[in-house]
C-alpha cells in the first residue's frame, strides 16, 4: 500500500489487501451426531498461522513483506472443510442445501453484522460526507457478498488509497460465498450422476489455475479479485477432502512428518520472500497452497501437528481467527483516517490489541450463543433479515439518504475535488499500437503531436481536447500514449509489478510510435521529480534500484538517449517540467478541524512557495534542464505560467482548489491553466 510523491494510489494492496476467515465448520461439525468428521486442532493451528501473517502484514509491512499470502491459506483450509462436511453429508444421506446455507449464515453473519453496524456507526460519526458515501456503498457491497466486484471496478490510477477504505478486507468473503453458490450444487449433481469426484474437482481446478496464470499476466486486477482466479485454491482443498487415501500417515510416518514440515516450510519462505511488488496470485501462490495442502494431508499425528499447531495458545487464536481478522483492518483503517499520515508503531499495536480484545468478546458473547441455540433455522432466518436491513440502510447511505454527523456543505465542496479526473475525455477514440492502448484527437489540419508520459501529462487531455475543439486546423491529431504512474523512460522497470503490469510495454511503444513518419512534434514529460527524489524506491533499470545514484545516473542517460535520437529523426520535441507540487495544492489540506469536533474550511489558504518547490527539486531540476539544452528540445516551464513572483496560487478567483491532490491539475484548470501548451498543438513557425 505504497504511496509516492507522484500520485496518492495504492492498489489493495492489491496483494495488500486482507482475507476473510474460512468458518469454524470441522469443529461444529463434530460436536454435531449428525456430521462424521473428526475434528482437527492443527487446523485451527494453521489458522493462527494464517491470521497473524496477515494481520502482521496489514500493520508493519516491511516486517512481513509477504504476509499477504494468508489468503491463499485460508482458502485452501475453508475448501477442505466445507468439502469434507458436504461430501460426508451425500455418503450418509443428510444432504440438505437448505441446511448448508443455513449453517453458512449461523456461523458468517453474527460476526460479520457486527462489524459492519460498528464500522459504520463510527465512520458516520468521523467521516466527511464523501468519504461516508464511499463508506456506505462498500458496507453495502459487503453485506451482499460481492465486495471483490465492487472493489475490482473502483480500481484505477486515481482511486482512493487502499489504507483509506476500511471495509476493502471483505472482498475475499465476497469471493468465498460466490464460491459456495456453486459448489454444494456441484458436488450434489455429480453424486446423483455417479461421476467421479476427484476428476471433476481437478479438471475444475486445472481451468481455474490456467485463467489464474493468464489474468495475472494480462489483467492483474481481475486476477485478485475474481472468483475465478481464486476457485482452484479452495478446489484444492476439496481435492484433499476427496482423496480416498486422505491422510499420508496411512502410508508412511516419516513421509507425513516430512510433509508436514515442508508445507509449512513452503509457507514460510513464500511470506519472506516474495512482496506486494509481485505479481499475484500466478505462480506465485502455489508455493503457499500446495504447503497448507501438505499440511492438511499429512493429518494430525504428526510431531509438528500435536506438539505446536494442536497447542491451546495456537487452538485458541484459531477459535477467534474470524472476528480477530474482520475487527483488524477497519481499526487500522481509521487510525490512517483520523492520523492522516502513517500511525505510529505504538498506535498499530494498541490497534492490534484492540483487535484482539473485540475478537475475543465477539467469539464469546456473539458468536457461541448464538451456535448454542437450537432453533436454527429461526435464528437463520432473523441474521437474515438483519443483514438486508443493514444492507439497506447501507445503500441509503452511499445514496446520500443518510448524511454523517459532520454537516459543513463548504467542506463537501472542496473534497468534491478530490480524484477529479477527465482522462480519456468523451472525445478521445482508442488508438491500438503494438499491443498499447492509448488515446487519439482528430482534427483537420496537418501533423500529429504525440504526448509520451504518465499521469501529470495525461491531465493535460481536456486542455488538448478543448484547444482542437477551437483550432481543428491546427493538428491532424493528437495522441496520448501514456499510463499513469509510468515514466517515459526505457528500461525502467516500474513497481509493484501487480500494478504497473504493462508500464514498460507502454514506454517501448509509445517512444517507437513518437519515431514514426506520421508524427512530427512529441511532447515529453511526467512527474520527474518524484521519480529522482532521494527516498523514491519504486523503480529499477538494468538491476539497479531508486534511489541509487548509479539507478538515476542510467535513467538520466535514457533520457538524453531519447531526446537526442527524436531531434536526429527530424521530430520538434518539447520537454515538459512539471508543474509545482505540494501538499499546500491538496484539498485536504485546506480543511481544519478535528474529526471527534468539527471539520471546516481554512479561513485562510495562502498561496504556495515556489521556492520551497524548486530548492527541494533543485538537484533533478538542474540535471533534466542540462540534459534538455544539451539535447537541443524546446523546454516548457508550467511555473512561468502558473506561478508569479514566487507565488502560485492552489485555488482560483472563486476559491475552488485548482488539484485534485498534491501533483495533479483538476481538468477545469488545466483549460486555461495550461496554455503553456498551445506552441506543441499548432503548426511550426519558420
Amino acid at each position: 500500500m505504497a504511496t509516492s510523491a507522484i500520485a496518492n494510489f495504492s492498489i489493495i494492496v492489491l496483494p495488500s489487501s486482507p482475507p476473510i476467515i474460512p468458518e469454524r465448520a470441522h469443529r461444529d461439525a463434530a460436536q454435531s451426531p449428525k456430521r462424521h468428521i473428526p475434528y482437527r486442532p492443527d487446523i485451527d493451528g494453521m489458522r493462527t498461522i494464517a491470521v497473524f501473517l496477515v494481520v502482521l502484514f496489514h500493520a508493519w509491512p516491511h516486517w512481513i513483506r509477504g504476509g499477504f499470502i494468508g489468503v491463499d491459506i485460508f482458502f485452501v483450509i475453508s475448501g477442505f472443510l466445507i468439502t469434507s462436511i458436504l461430501v460426508s453429508d451425500l455418503q450418509h444421506g443428510t444432504y440438505s442445501i437448505l441446511n448448508f446455507y443455513s449453517r453458512r449464515v449461523r456461523r458468517i453473519f453474527p460476526a460479520l453484522l457486527i462489524v459492519l453496524v460498528a464500522t459504520l456507526c463510527f465512520g458516520w460519526y468521523v467521516m466527511l460526507r464523501t468519504e461516508f458515501v464511499a463508506l456506505g456503498k462498500h458496507s453495502a457491497s459487503g453485506a451482499a457478498f460481492i465486495a471483490n466486484l465492487t472493489f475490482w471496478s473502483e480500481t484505477g490510477y486515481f482511486d482512493a488509497e487502499s489504507t483509506t477504505k476500511p471495509l476493502l478486507h471483505l472482498w475475499s468473503l465476497g469471493v468465498e460465498e460466490q464460491f459456495y453458490i456453486v459448489w454444494p450444487i456441484l458436488l450434489w449433481a455429480l453424486t446423483k450422476w455417479r461421476l467421479s469426484l476427484q476428476k471433476v474437482i481437478a479438471l475444475t481446478l486445472l481451468a481455474s489455475f490456467i485463467y489464474c496464470i493468464y489474468a495475472t499476466s494480462h489483467t492483474p486486477t481481475a486476477a485478485y479479485f475474481s472468483p475465478l482466479s481464486r476457485f482452484w485454491e479452495l478446489a484444492i482443498g476439496g481435492l484433499c477432502a476427496c482423496s480416498p487415501k486422505q491422510y499420508l500417515q496411512k502410508f508412511s510416518k516419516p513421509l507425513a512428518e516430512f510433509c508436514t514440515l515442508l508445507g509449512l516450510t513452503l509457507i514460510a519462505i513464500t511470506a519472506m520472500s516474495i512482496t506486494e511488488q509481485t505479481p499475484f496470485p500466478g505462480w506465485w501462490a502455489v508455493a503457499p497452497v500446495i504447503g497448507t495442502a501438505l499440511v492438511l494431508q499429512a493429518g494430525s499425528n504428526t510431531w509438528i501437528g500435536r506438539i505446536a499447531l494442536s497447542s491451546k495458545l495456537m487452538v485458541w487464536l484459531g477459535l477467534i481467527s474470524y472476528p480477530l481478522y474482520l475487527w483488524h483492518w477497519p481499526l487500522l483503517s481509521y487510525a490512517y483516517i483520523i492520523g492522516g499520515e502513517r500511525p505510529t508503531a505504538t498506535l498499530k499495536l494498541v490497534m492490534i490489541v484492540s483487535s484482539l480484545i473485540l475478537a475475543i468478546a465477539t467469539f464469546l458473547l456473539i458468536e457461541r450463543p448464538i451456535q448454542r441455540i437450537n432453533a436454527r433455522g429461526k435464528v437463520a432466518g432473523i441474521l437474515i433479515s438483519a443483514m438486508m436491513i443493514l444492507t439497506l440502510i447501507s445503500g441509503a447511505s452511499y445514496l446520500g439518504y443518510i448524511s454523517p454527523r459532520q454537516k459543513d456543505t463548504a467542506v463537501d465542496h472542496y473534497l468534491k475535488a478530490l480524484n477529479d479526473s477527465q482522462f480519456p475525455t468523451s472525445q478521445m477514440s482508442p488508438l491500438n499500437f503494438q499491443g498499447s492502448h492509448f488515446q487519439q484527437l482528430s482534427g483537420s489540419g496537418k501533423g500529429t503531436t504525440i504526448f509520451l508520459g504518465d499521469s501529470v501529462v495525461e491531465q493535460y487531455g481536456l486542455y488538448a481536447t478543448t484547444f482542437l475543439q477551437a483550432e481543428p486546423e491546427s493538428r491532424a491529431k493528437i495522441i496520448f500514449a501514456t499510463a499513469g504512474g509510468c515514466p517515459p523512460i526505457q528500461k525502467v522497470v516500474r513497481l509493484p509489478q501487480l500494478k504497473f503490469l504493462h508500464c514498460t510495454k507502454t514506454i517501448d511503444n509509445g517512444l517507437a510510435l513518437a519515431e514514426s513518419t506520421e508524427i512530427d512534434t512529441v511532447v515529453i514529460g511526467a512527474s520527474w521529480y518524484g521519480y529522482f527524489n532521494s527516498t523514491y524506491d519504486e523503480m529499477t533499470i538494468d538491476g539497479y534500484s531508486f534511489p541509487q545514484p548509479t539507478a538515476q545516473q542510467l535513467a538520466y542517460d535514457q533520457i538524453r538517449s531519447s531526446l537526442v535520437k527524436l531531434i536526429a529523426l527530424g521530430k520538434r520535441v518539447y520537454f515538459l517540467m512539471p508543474p509545482p507540487a505540494s501538499s499546500a495544492f491538496d484539498p485536504r489540506s485546506m480543511i481544519e478541524g478535528s474529526r471527534f469536533g468539527e471539520m471546516h474550511v481554512r479561513k485562510s489558504i495562502p498561496p504556495f512557495n515556489l521556492s520551497v518547490f524548486e530548492q527541494r527539486n533543485n538537484v533533478a531540476r538542474q540535471k533534466l534542464l542540462t540534459i534538455a539544452r544539451e539535447s537541443k528540445v524546446n523546454i516548457i516551464e508550467p511555473t512561468d505560467t502558473l506561478c508569479r513572483n514566487q507565488l502560485c496560487p492552489v485555488v482560483d478567483a472563486n476559491g475552488d482548489p485548482i488539484y485534485t491532490d498534491s501533483v495533479h491539475m483538476r481538468p477545469k484548470f488545466s483549460i486555461y491553466g495550461a496554455a503553456y501548451l498551445a506552441p506543441a498543438l499548432r503548426k511550426a513557425t519558420p
